[in-house]
């Protein structure tokens, strides 16, 4: 458009020359008003959208105001927007670029374009649909994007229960229900209404479609003979329940002997809490060499607990790292740093300072209210230029958070069952035995362990995040001295 008014005042020029100046404004004027008529602004809804398994989706996406999208690119992607969602440019789809796991799923409401809609319609959800979406709309000289938070939802069947002898004189009830999506809250009831489900266990399974089947079980020693199975969705606050009543005749008479031998049993164990109490300097101890001896047992090789700091130079211009280096967060606004080859230009990544070549090595991270970021190690000649997947295959051993979701970063990728939120995770290295684990420190367990690695290069810390809100923070060397102090080995966050 503005090559064309140029064109056309050079010709009214030739035969207007006393005009040439005023000429000279207008073109100004009209440049300065195309130029700030393509400036525009993405909109999408704050609230997560939330579809059910099997269904359709419609992502709203808005173009503000309401330009034409007719001769824009508009691109729909996920982590990678080199391998979209959905792509729009030059005035049509492009599916031969599009990410094979939507092929044929997706489809942009043309007819909509003069009015600057955007939305993307998503068909036969499934749940690995879930995530966030970005849609990035660019018009060549200006651009702008915005994300939503799609989740996906299916309300299980109602539970069908069914006895089991156990191998205790005992009944075992067993609670199963299948097409859940998240994992259900389970609880069991008796039949006066108390809340007995710290007496159950129960497991979740994942089906070829991401559904969960929940099973759950409770043993019956007394002479309780009702209970309620209760599974209720997390996002819907609907439940599902099945009851069952126990005939007397299933209970076994009271043995004064084994009354007694529990009896006695409990006194044994109070005075082995009553110990514990006394001697609780010992038992922290104990409580430490538990974390490494359960994983690859005691040695005299020493643990370097490592302070570890970020190294700038390999950080991601859109990641934000405090002046302690210590500290990091991902911003929308790219940094002013000067190009280097360390430099990740496309995963939100940054590496510590500090490589290992030999040894074992422990470092935590305070996660916090962090619902997006991978931690991990790195081999050093890792590709930090272009996208790739972090898995072992391309140097990086990783566990990710994802909102709700916990993943092992493996190829494929592995949902991580976690029993409780950590608040901060520490990584383990050791470098001989090849193998990398990750801990909460709040409970003192176990997340995953990558093991059969045969390290033969140096391998960093790695940190990312792409959560603008919370940031992560590295536990420094002075909160394991006065831990150490206190004899727990574990980083505290003062």
């Amino acid at each position: 458009m503005i090559s064309a008014i140029i064109c056309n005042v050079k010709c009214f020029n030739q035969f207007f020359p006393m005009a040439k100046g005023k000429c000279f404004s207008i073109v100004s004027l009209l440049i300065f008003h195309t130029v700030l008529s393509e400036r525009f602004h993405v909109h999408v809804p704050d609230d997560a959208t939330t579809v059910t398994v099997g269904d359709d989706v419609v992502l709203d996406c808005q173009l503000v105001p309401n330009i034409s999208l007719n001769n824009l690119e508009i691109r729909w992607f996920t982590l990678d927007s080199a391998s979209p969602v959905h792509l729009y440019t030059s005035g049509q789809d492009r599916p031969d670029v599009q990410d094979k796991a939507y092929r044929g799923r997706t489809e942009l409401f043309k007819d909509e374009f003069p009015r600057g809609n955007a939305s993307l319609k998503l068909k036969k959800i499934k749940t690995s649909d879930e995530g966030s979406y970005t849609c990035f709309i660019d018009s060549k000289t200006y651009n702008d994007e915005a994300v939503l938070n799609l989740k996906v939802e299916a309300f299980g069947h109602r539970p069908w229960i069914h006895l089991e002898e156990n191998n205790k004189d005992g009944l075992r009830i067993v609670c199963k229900s299948d097409g859940w999506y998240p994992e259900p809250a389970i609880r069991w009831e008796d039949g006066n209404g108390q809340d007995v489900t710290a007496q159950s266990e129960w497991e979740f399974l994942k089906d070829s479609r991401g559904l969960i089947t929940v099973q759950s079980h409770i043993d019956v020693r007394s002479s309780v003979n009702r209970f309620s199975c209760l599974m209720e969705h997390p996002l819907l606050r609907k439940r599902r329940e099945a009851h069952v009543q126990i005939s007397d005749e299933f209970f076994p008479k009271i043995n004064i002997w084994l009354v007694i031998f529990w009896v006695f049993a409990g006194l044994v164990i109070m005075a082995i809490a009553a110990d514990i109490l006394v001697h609780r300097k010992e038992y922290r101890k104990i409580r430490e060499l538990q974390l490494f001896c359960t994983l690859e047992g005691c040695d005299e090789v020493e643990i370097d607990y490592v302070s570890v700091i970020l190294d700038v130079e390999t950080a991601n211009p859109q990641l934000e790292v405090s002046e302690d280096l210590k500290s990091l967060r991902r911003t929308r606004t790219e940094r002013s740093r000067p190009e280097t080859e360390k430099r990740f230009t496309h995963s939100s990544s940054v590496l510590g300072s500090e490589g290992f070549t030999s040894g074992r090595h422990y470092w935590e991270v305070e996660v916090g209210g962090n619902q997006w970021w991978s931690l991990g190690v790195a081999r050093e000649s890792v590709e930090r230029k272009n996208w790739v997947r972090l898995n072992p295959e391309t140097g990086f051993w990783t566990i990710e958070r994802f909102w709700d979701q916990f993943y092992i970063n493996s190829s494929p990728r592995i949902p991580l069952h976690v029993s409780q939120i950590p608040g901060k995770v520490g990584i383990y290295l050791n470098y001989e035995s090849g193998t990398v684990s990750f801990y909460n420190p709040d409970t003192k367990s176990r997340l995953h362990t990558f093991t059969g690695n045969k390290f033969t290069e140096k391998l960093y810390p790695r940190f990312g995040t792409r959560d603008g809100n919370n940031w992560l923070r590295i536990c420094s060397s002075s909160d394991w001295i006065r831990e150490m102090g206190g004899a727990t080995g574990w980083c505290h966050h003062r």
